[in-house]
Parts: C-alpha cells; sequence; structure tokens
C-alpha cells in the first residue's frame, strides 16, 4: 500500500518497512511529477542522470529515474537539483530534496533542539520535480551575515533587509552563513520572515550558528540542520552548478572553563569525499558558484581544505567563491599566490553584511541602525545574474540609492575614492569640472575616511574597529586649482566592462 511521508524535513512517497536494523542501502526515484499530486503515476517518468547522494557517495539515476544508494546514521540523502527542473517547495518556500536517516536520539545534552528520529524507514524514496523552463537567464540573491542574536533584530533583519530584497526580481536567494548570533533558536523565526519573498532560499551554515554545546563538530550544525535541511549539497540552475558548502569546524564545548570551544575554517574527511565525488561527475563546460561563510584563503582555512578544493576544481574552466564572515566586501581573483595554479578563471567575492557592523552605529529613521561596515561600504547585499555561460553581480546598499557604489572624498590635495566592488586590477578614473582630460586614480590599501569620522564621533555606538581596504582609489588634485566650487565625475570600469558613475560637488578653500 502507498502512503505519503509528511516530516518536518521532506514530503516525500514511501513504502514502510518496520526494521530499521537490516536496513543497508536505500532505493528510490526521481521523477516528473505533471499532476504535482506528489505521487509516480503510472504515465509518469523518472529523470534519468540525476545526481543522488549520501554526503559522501555520489550516485546516477538511470533511465527510469531509479537511484540505489548506502545509508548512513544521521546523514541525508539528497538529490542534486537538475538543470530545468525545481522540486516542491514546503509553505516556507524550500526546497523539499532531502531525507534524514536518523534512527536514534542525539546522546549529547544540547542547548538547542535537534532532529527526532524516525520511526519506520522507507522502502522507496520518491522525489517529485516539475519543469522549470528558462534557466539559462537567472539571477538571486547574496546576503551575508544577517547576524540575528535577538527578537530585536529579528525586526531589523525583517524591517530594514526583507523589504529592499523583495523588490527585486530574482529566482533564489542564498544565505551565507551566521544567521544567527549565538542563538539558533532565531532560525525558525528567519525561515518564516524569509518565506514572505516568494522564491525558494537556500542557507549557508556559519560560525556563530553553532550549536555551543556539542562535544565536538559531529553535532555543531544540528539545530542548523533541523531546520533547514543538509549543511553541504549541491544543485543546477541553467548552465551553473551550485554548491552549498560547510568550512566551519568547531572544536566542542570547552569543559574545563564551561565556554564555547574555538572553531577554524576548513572541510571535514567527509564533506572533502563528497565535493570531490559530486565534482567528477559535473561537465568541465559548467560554470561552478560555491557559498561558503567562511572565505576559501589561506589566512582563515587549514591548508588541506584549499588543496582539496583547488584539487577537485582543476578541471572547470569558470568558479565564483562568494562568502561572509568579514563584515566588509572583498572583490579578487585567485592567483598562484594563493595556491591556484591552474587555468581556469577563478573570481572570489567576499559579500560585506546585511548587518553591517552587527547593527550597531547612528539609527535611521526606521529607528534601525545604519550600521556602516569598516570598509566603508554600506550594510547591503548581493545579487548575482547569470546569462547562459556568464554573470555578473551587483551590490544593493541599503539606505541609499542602487547606483550608489563609490563614497569621493577631497583630502586636502587629493581626490579619494572608495569604490566598494572594485578589484585592486581595475580603472578608476575621474573629470574634474569640465575638463575632457581625465584623471587617473591609483589603487591604494588604507582605511575609509566616512567611516573614520563616523567611528570616532560615535566610539560608544560601534561594535567594531576599522579595516584597511584595498578597494580605494586617490590622485593629487591640480596644483592650480582655484578657490570655490568644483566638481567631479568618477567612473570606473570592473574586469567585466562593466561601468560605474559617481558625481561629488566640493569646494576649495584659500
Amino acid at each position: 500500500m502507498r502512503y505519503v511521508l509528511k516530516s518536518l524535513f521532506c514530503t516525500l512517497l514511501f513504502y514502510y518497512i518496520g526494521v530499521i536494523a537490516v536496513a543497508q542501502n536505500i532505493e528510490g526515484y526521481v521523477f516528473v511529477d505533471n499532476n504535482k499530486n506528489s505521487i509516480m503515476d503510472s504515465d509518469e517518468k523518472g529523470i534519468k542522470g540525476v545526481m543522488v547522494s549520501n554526503q559522501k557517495d555520489v550516485v546516477i539515476t538511470d533511465e527510469k529515474g531509479h537511484f540505489k544508494i548506502k545509508l548512513k546514521e544521521e546523514k541525508f540523502i539528497f538529490v542534486t537539483k537538475p538543470e530545468a527542473y525545481q522540486f516542491k517547495l514546503d509553505k516556507y518556500n524550500n526546497p523539499e530534496f532531502y531525507f534524514l536517516f536518523k534512527t536514534k536520539k542525539t546522546k549529547e545534552q544540547l542547548k538547542y533542539r535537534s532532529s527526532e528520529p524516525i520511526t519506520e524507514i522507507p522502502e522507496f524514496l520518491y522525489f517529485p520535480v516539475y519543469n522549470n523552463p528558462g534557466e539559462e537567464e537567472h539571477s538571486c540573491l547574496l546576503i551575508g551575515d544577517p547576524q540575528m542574536k535577538d527578537d530585536e533584530k529579528l525586526v531589523f533583519y525583517k524591517d530594514g533587509i526583507i523589504p529592499y530584497m523583495a523588490t527585486k526580481q530574482v529566482d533564489f536567494y542564498v544565505v551565507l552563513g551566521d544567521i544567527s548570533h549565538n542563538n539558533p533558536e532565531i532560525l525558525p523565526k528567519e525561515k518564516q520572515i524569509s518565506a514572505t519573498l516568494g522564491v525558494p532560499g537556500y542557507r549557508v551554515f556559519g560560525n556563530h550558528d553553532i550549536n555551543y554545546k556539542a562535544a565536538d563538530n559531529k553535532h555543531a550544525a544540528e539545530t542548523f540542520k533541523m531546520v533547514y535541511g543538509p549543511d553541504y549539497y549541491s544543485f543546477d540552475f541553467g548552465s551553473f552548478h551550485y554548491i552549498i558548502l560547510n568550512n566551519v569546524l568547531y572544536d566542542g564545548w570547552w569543559k574545563e572553563i564551561n565556554a564555547p570551544g574555538r572553531y577554524s575554517g576548513g572541510l571535514s574527511e567527509e564533506q572533502k569525499k563528497w565535493l570531490i565525488n559530486d565534482l567528477m561527475l559535473v561537465s568541465s563546460n559548467k560554470t561552478i558558484v560555491l557559498f561558503s561563510h567562511i572565505p576559501f584563503d589561506k589566512i582563515f582555512v587549514k591548508e588541506n581544505s584549499m588543496q582539496t578544493l583547488f584539487k577537485a576544481l582543476e578541471n572547470h574552466k569558470k568558479i565564483l567563491a562568494v562568502s561572509g564572515h568579514l563584515h566588509y566586501i572583498v572583490a579578487y581573483d585567485y592567483t598562484a599566490d594563493d595556491g591556484w595554479e591552474y587555468n581556469a578563471n577563478f573570481e572570489g567575492l567576499v559579500a560585506g553584511a546585511a548587518c553591517g557592523a552587527w547593527w550597531s552605529g547612528l539609527l535611521d529613521e526606521n529607528n534601525i541602525p545604519f550600521s556602516t561596515c569598516p570598509d566603508g561600504s554600506p550594510k547591503g547585499f548581493f545579487q548575482l545574474n547569470v546569462t547562459k555561460d556568464d554573470y555578473n553581480y551587483v551590490f544593493h546598499p541599503v539606505n541609499y540609492p542602487n547606483d550608489f557604489q563609490f563614497r569621493t572624498y577631497i583630502n586636502k590635495d587629493e581626490i579619494c575614492v572608495n569604490w566598494f566592488v572594485g578589484k585592486k586590477t581595475d580603472s578608476v578614473w575621474v573629470y574634474l569640472d569640465n575638463n575632457p582630460i581625465a584623471i587617473k586614480l591609483h589603487n591604494f590599501i588604507g582605511t575609509d575616511s566616512f567611516v573614520e569620522s563616523i567611528y570616532k564621533a560615535h566610539k560608544d555606538m560601534q561594535k567594531t574597529t576599522l579595516v584597511k581596504t584595498a578597494h580605494l582609489w586617490k590622485a593629487k588634485l591640480p596644483e592650480n586649482i582655484s578657490t570655490g566650487y568644483h566638481s567631479v565625475k568618477v567612473f570606473a570600469r570592473d574586469s567585466k566592462g562593466i561601468l560605474f558613475k559617481g558625481f561629488k560637488t566640493f569646494y576649495i578653500e584659500k
């Protein structure tokens, strides 16, 4: 007899068997659910070539959409969303693409909740998908560090970030970790609030999402997984292969002093094996987009994890790594200095923070902190736009118009531009007054003048300190510039040829 099992994790169709102890493998189907009844009817066909994983091994469905894979205790069985299809969405608009095989209660006394064990094992798993044409061109929102500690910060996010995101026409969104601030009880509330965006959502695990009472890394993401599902997996959208990674390693609760333990950046051994297995089955012509919380940089991430990642990516031609964690923006390219010795174009983007500088600083008219990031960028989020096999990304500042991409300063005899998304190799130039001759600006590393002034004036309201940034450019003003008002038109061009424009009026004293 056929039943539909509805659990916290997904709505799937199962045949039940009652003896958990004998289960070694599980079989299932990925099929096109034409009538959207969540049942694989006799006239509905399976999909060939879909990747299915148990968070280590990866198998491929056959011509009938059938798969068979080993069950692993406390591990998810998940399906990589195939191109041009979409999973059924739950009431929070999250894709139903996984099943948690957990037969025993978590023995550890965790501070926050964990998933309940199943009572019966399904004989078959059924994953219904629907046709989703037009994926060749798509877009998604990239949200760094909402960092919500309590209900007040939840309101800041609901009223100060969500309305800005809701104005963007996108296909899905990705939250890049640190959804909570050491309070995983916030996670279900975030899921409910973000559901109002009306598009599918994906989440990355961050160091402030840890269930800190965990004895080690095994159950560090226990509450996160209860709310959102697996902490690493992949999905295809158009010709892009997206990979969600958990690169937070937790040492466990520090019993001697009864305090949270340390964390570091890196990939677990099992996740490394899965990543290798996943990428081996992905065409080298697909663009790879990595989502992690901690930037994949040798300063933050263990060397062996960096080496594993780079080796797994060696045959792919175009790669983008997006992260959060730092609360400021960094746009960069991977080079041999980073350990990247392959031919692919490999870009990186640290996507700032939705909470800015941890929801601090002066309040706006809605009593929400402006919370300017320590590099001078406003709090905000990014939008990734994909056209066939190419992409670009756009920064959306909060409390400012969309074209606010610079801060421009006149410091005595210099003009300085802070271009939030600029790479150090990009070009910035200005035209002074109506002079047709451009003044080229030169990149340098320094601190932002605006942030310096507000941090100095409002020290008691800040939760961070200044950081040096490489997205600054400067040039000398002409020595013969006259007293009075002047204007400067600012232009910048990124590596994809996109032109950015700004304008500044300033006054020169005698």
